[in-house]
């Protein structure tokens, strides 16, 4: 038996969800039970729909997954308060800068947005934005050089590095197993902005990976190297907010980069902005930051898997030590891309996502330094929590479509969801 085909209590669970009284999402959406099982995805991940106004849309998600969402409010919400509580920050004055802080250098309307979600879900207003700063307060309170890396992998190619010279970009989100198992793709049509995709975890505004209708994907990958407390600004926009935002208003990968630097962010990560006609990387600390270059001299495909890419921001960083799982996990994705060059297609895009070569040891096994993460071999409840592939077709064929796979948990044992869009983001394929 398949994974995905494992049932609950021997029976499946079919959930729609629906927006204005219609039926927008249907299936056979099976759920777990037990909360201390290492594989807890057995299912194809759910759609939602959402469209019209910032207010209607978090309406519309906080009633869809309710219950999802006061079980994650319910898990981060005492942690944090501990957390601000330690640094010797009040939870209210903190709250009312960041509503400043997402007013100054974003859009108020997702202040609206998760007010109207809250409400929904019958959570109260300051514990859902309080979750939604969860990323920003675990990676610089009390200090930013106190804390553990942050992960995920990235490839994108185009031109000759691909069979037809479409854009292919490939992205694992690894993480803690609990708040990610209740991933849903959201897919938007918002009145301002471009319509998108993206998977996210009920309550959030945001997640680290979307993609919008002018064939732009923008998400990240986290490094070693920490950044110093120096790095710390003291207003800037919060993580989850600036990802929406960047998926939602960007027209482009150069327009995306020109957001991204219009504004202060709050953490270092490498930012990943893949389009039409190729990708970029921005390694940045809130002060600092640098363009990655391309492996090779090709110039047509690009990765980045825990591993500080660019040397000029290193005075701005706590090295780690090195070799460390980044350097393996940067130099396993970099092995499996190099592998497929001249014939990456959505299908060998899979499998690098879902590789497994170690390069620690050059063995192939499942572990923590492998594309395809597998923390539960060193006890931890963490690893690779969803694996999306977007590809955009030549720019020679018309009109533009754009195809999105997305695997719930390790991809090397999940189902992969297809969702193809036309040049309106109408959905004109689902399986």
């Amino acid at each position: 038996m398949h994974p995905r085909d494992r049932l609950v209590d021997g029976k499946p669970l079919t959930e729609q969800f629906t927006v204005g009284g219609a039926v927008k999402i249907s299936g056979d959406v099976r759920v777990r039970r037990s909360e201390s099982e290492v594989y807890p995805w057995n299912s194809p991940i759910p759609l939602i729909y959402v469209e019209g106004s910032a207010s209607e849309m978090g309406r519309q998600f906080g009633l869809a997954t309710s219950e999802v969402i006061r079980k994650v409010v319910k898990f981060n919400v005492p942690k944090l308060e501990k957390i601000l509580s330690d640094s010797g920050i009040g939870k209210v004055d903190y709250l009312r800068k960041v509503e400043d802080d997402v007013k100054r250098f974003t859009t108020s309307e997702y202040l609206d947005e998760i007010s109207s979600m809250a409400e929904a879900a019958s959570v109260g207003y300051d514990d859902l934005l309080l979750t939604n700063m969860n990323i920003d307060i675990l990676y610089t309170l009390p200090a930013p050089e106190v804390h553990a890396q942050l992960f995920c992998s990235y490839f994108a190619a185009w031109g000759k590095a691909t069979v037809d010279g479409s854009v292919i970009a490939g992205h694992n989100d690894d993480g803690g197993r609990y708040m990610d198992q209740f991933l849903v793709l959201k897919v938007a049509k918002p009145n301002r902005g471009h319509p998108f995709v993206s998977p996210v975890v009920p309550g959030y505004i945001g997640y680290h990976s979307a993609v919008n209708n002018t064939q732009t994907y923008c998400c990240s990958t986290g490094i070693s190297d920490v950044m110093r407390n120096s790095e710390i600004l003291e207003s800037a926009v919060p993580s989850w907010f600036l990802f929406r935002w960047l998926g939602q208003f960007s027209d482009g990968v150069d327009d995306a980069v020109s957001r991204f630097l219009s504004v202060p962010n709050m953490t270092c990560i490498n930012w990943c902005f893949t389009g039409k006609t190729g990708a970029k990387i921005i390694e940045a600390t809130p002060k600092h930051h640098a363009f990655a270059g391309f492996p090779d001299s090709r110039g047509d495909w690009i990765v980045s898997a825990g591993k500080t890419l660019c040397g000029e921001l290193e005075p701005y960083l706590v090295k780690a030590e090195h070799p460390d799982m980044g350097d393996y996990r940067y130099d396993s994705i970099l092995r499996a891309v190099k592998m497929s060059l001249g014939r990456i297609d959505t299908g060998a895009a899979m499998r690098i996502m879902s590789d497994h070569y170690d390069s620690s040891d050059n063995t192939v096994r499942a572990s923590e330094n492998t594309v395809c993460r597998h923390m539960e071999y060193i006890g931890r409840f963490a690893g690779t929590c969803r694996s999306l592939i977007v590809r955009f077709n030549p720019p020679s064929k018309n009109p533009p479509s754009t195809e999105v796979f997305v695997a719930l948990g390790n991809p090397c044992n999940a189902y992969w969801r297809r969702v193809v869009f036309d040049e309106s983001f109408n959905m004109t394929s689902l399986i």
